[in-house]
């Protein structure tokens, strides 16, 4: 699968793609508490990394790797950034994307190829959502979820 990205244009969601999406050990859902957590903790420091994926992108050339994350409150977007910058250190600060709708995220892939003069065949899209994925791949875009890559030999 690395092969895979090698040369492409590779975007991937971080919560449940680059980082285990749990809270307290359990998997989170907006609700009253979650909501409370979002808007007064430092939750989003605390995720911790996944190591597949983690020797993905170490294997990938940092100007072509992007991160699409959604957000629900400006609280989240320094600690997503500190969060990334300790645990993806070769992603850099200007290929980190936040949107308030998942669901904008294939649209906001393809206004980038746009807007760099990619090709739409050179860039893949990794997510958890797979209804996302379905709407990137009706879109053109090359899509997987993370699964595909677990068991990578690096």
């Amino acid at each position: 699968m690395i092969e895979k990205l090698k040369e492409k244009y590779v975007f991937f969601d971080i919560d449940g793609t680059l980082s285990d999406y749990k809270y307290n050990n359990k998997n989170s859902e907006i609700d009253s508490y979650y909501l409370n957590t979002l808007l007064f903790s430092n939750s989003f420091l605390k995720p911790k990394p996944l190591k597949h994926m983690q020797n993905i992108i170490k294997n990938l050339s940092p100007d072509k790797i992007y991160t699409l994350g959604t957000i629900v409150t400006n609280h989240e977007i320094n600690q997503k950034y500190k969060w990334l910058e300790k645990n993806y250190p070769t992603i850099k600060k200007e290929n980190i994307i936040f949107i308030s709708s998942p669901m904008l995220k294939p649209d906001v892939i393809l206004e980038y190829a746009k807007q760099l003069n990619i090709n739409i065949q050179d860039i893949v899209f990794v997510d958890d959502r797979l209804d996302i994925l379905k709407k990137a791949e009706n879109l053109g875009i090359t899509a997987y979820h993370p699964d595909n890559f677990r068991n990578e030999e690096m």
